[in-house]
């Protein structure tokens, strides 16, 4: 009799009891809180790593593109007209921007200047044609905010990254495109100081708004290089700055280097690339982890040598990583220690 007692027994095990499902339920939760955030962590870095190797290829392309220039870069964007002709009149029809010139060629893959952690891969360029993409809320040069727009950039269809104006010029190659008495010259590479130690491109920051023309005309500046520097007596216009024959251009004043908290970006209407609020280096990306209270993030900088780091953008004005001249500016351009 016992061992049939048993053996109903052995068939019939006890189930969990209410307390004991909450306990496992609580376990559960509580190794899903702890693996979260770790799981969150790598998948930034892994993103972070990704937007370095994009960063890499560029600077491989680059390479390609400066042997076959005899040393010199290109200009960050030049003005075409309807046949694409480069045109210095200011006549422009749309822009021929210096992505184009390394993946035209088959030197980097379009892909190479997106990176995943920004929203869409990069941000649009400023007119589209009939088949790019763009965003939300964005307009092109003439208005229209579809894909029924006939004037196309020659630059890739999302950019994460953008050039140091030091390096690369705009288009302001006369005094009338200018509006001051300074204009931008091409760079050759045999002028810059410390190559290895030279800001190339960098991150975008990864709010497109912040790169637009600002208020109710959102127009993607992402063609636009970033100006670093400060001028003495002109201040972020650096094509007014004068006399020509003295540099007087600054890093700007310790401790923050004139970069702006996240919040008071985030609640600006953009502008950045044009602002005389802002300093330009605002528009270089905060995304990755890492970095400093004031700078809130780390990106990736490609240097002239072609090699990628990834640090706050705090650091590199502190090392005076952008250039020890505004190479890409006419006159005396040094800058001058703070």
């Amino acid at each position: 009799m016992n061992a049939s007692v048993r053996n109903t027994n052995q068939h019939n095990p006890r189930g969990f009891t209410l307390i004991e499902l909450l306990v496992v339920i609580a376990i559960i939760a509580l190794l899903i809180s702890i693996l979260l955030p770790a799981l969150s962590s790598a998948r930034k870095q892994g993103q972070a790593t990704k937007c370095g190797a994009n960063l890499h290829h560029v600077g491989q392309a680059m390479a390609s593109y400066l042997y076959g220039s005899r040393g010199i870069y290109p200009a960050s964007y030049e003005y075409l007209d309807q046949d694409g002709r480069v045109v210095t009149d200011g006549s422009r029809f749309n822009y021929l921007h210096w992505s184009w010139s390394l993946y035209d060629n088959g030197q980097a893959s379009e892909e190479a200047f997106q990176c995943p952690t920004i929203p869409n891969g990069g941000h649009p360029r400023t007119n589209w044609g009939p088949t790019g993409t763009y965003e939300d809320g964005q307009v092109d040069d003439n208005g229209q905010s579809g894909p029924n727009s006939t004037i196309a950039d020659l630059q890739a269809d999302r950019m994460a990254y953008t050039g140091n104006a030091a390096i690369f010029p705009r288009n302001k190659w006369t005094t009338n495109l200018s509006g001051g008495p300074r204009v931008n010259v091409k760079v050759n590479e045999t002028q810059i100081h410390d190559l290895g130690g030279t800001i190339l491109v960098a991150e975008f920051n990864a709010n497109w708004r912040l790169i637009t023309t600002g208020g109710d005309t959102q127009i993607s500046k992402s063609h636009r290089p970033v100006n670093p520097f400060f001028h003495l007596g002109s201040g972020s216009n650096e094509y007014q700055a004068t006399p020509l024959n003295f540099g007087g251009f600054t890093y700007g004043g310790a401790p923050n280097y004139l970069l702006e908290s996240r919040q008071t970006l985030e609640e600006s209407a953009g502008g950045l690339l044009d602002s005389s609020q802002f300093s330009e280096v605002n528009a270089v990306g905060r995304h990755h982890p890492g970095g400093d209270p004031i700078s809130g993030g780390t990106t990736n900088f490609l240097f002239g040598d072609g090699h990628v780091e990834r640090k706050s953008v705090l650091q590199t004005m502190k090392d005076w990583e952008w250039g020890l001249k505004y190479y890409a500016l006419s006159g005396e351009t040094d800058v001058l220690r703070n």
